[in-house]
C-alpha cells in the first residue's frame, strides 16, 4: 500500500513549499559522505566528531558556498579535521552506524538550506544524540518534511510527541481503505 505523503502533510497544515534544488540536495549528499567517512576515517566518537565538524571552519564556509560539492572530496575533509582537531584520532566513544552518520549530515545540511539558518545555529538547537533518537522515525522521509518535523520538535521544546503521527497516519490509511 502506498502512503500519500502530500496528503499527510496537508493533515498535518505543514506548509512545504521549499523543494531542494539539484545542487541543494549535491550539497546535503557530500554533507552526508563527510559524516559517513568520519565513522571509519576517526577513532572518536561520532557525536564528538559532529560536535568539531558542526563548529569548523570548514562547515562555516559550506554555508557560505552554493556548489562546493564540486570541489571538495570527504577525504580531504578528513585530513582537514585532523590537522584542526588531533584529538579527533586518539578519543575514542560511542560511533553511529555509517547510515545514520550519513542522514544526520544530510539532515543538518538540508535543514541549513532549507531554514537558511548557520549549521552552529543548528546543531546549538538540535544535538546529534536528538538525530540519532529520532533516525527509525524520521529517515524515511523527504529532507524538506523531516526538516519541517524538526523545527516543530525545536519550537516545541522538543517536546514531540509520535501519538499525533500515529493518529494522523491512522487517520490517512483508514481514508485509503475505506475508498
Amino acid at each position: 500500500m502506498k502512503i500519500d505523503f502530500d496528503a499527510y502533510a496537508t493533515k498535518l497544515k505543514l506548509d512545504i513549499r521549499i523543494i531542494m534544488e539539484v545542487y541543494e540536495q549535491k550539497m546535503c549528499e557530500l554533507q552526508g559522505e563527510i559524516f559517513e567517512e568520519s565513522a571509519s576515517y576517526f577513532t572518536c566518537g561520532s557525536s564528538f566528531f559532529i560536535s568539531r565538524y558542526m563548529y569548523s571552519e570548514i562547515v562555516k564556509n559550506l554555508d557560505n558556498v552554493n556548489d562546493s560539492y564540486n570541489y571538495i572530496s570527504p577525504i580531504n575533509v578528513m585530513h582537514r579535521m585532523e590537522d584542526l582537531y588531533p584529538s579527533l584520532k586518539s578519543k575514542g566513544g560511542v560511533k553511529y552506524p555509517k547510515p545514520v552518520m550519513r542522514w544526520i549530515g544530510y539532515i543538518y545540511r538540508a535543514y541549513s538550506i532549507i531554514k537558511k539558518k548557520e549549521s552552529r545555529t543548528i546543531y546549538k538547537l538540535l544535538k546529534s544524540e536528538k538525530l540519532l533518537s529520532l533516525y527509525d522515525s524520521f529517515h524515511t522521509f523527504s529532507a524538506e518534511y523531516c526538516v519541517e518535523r524538526l523545527s516543530e520538535i525545536i519550537d516545541n521544546n522538543h517536546n514531540y510527541s509520535f501519538e499525533r503521527d500515529y493518529e494522523i497516519f491512522k487517520e490517512i490509511m483508514s481514508d485509503k481503505t475505506n475508498k
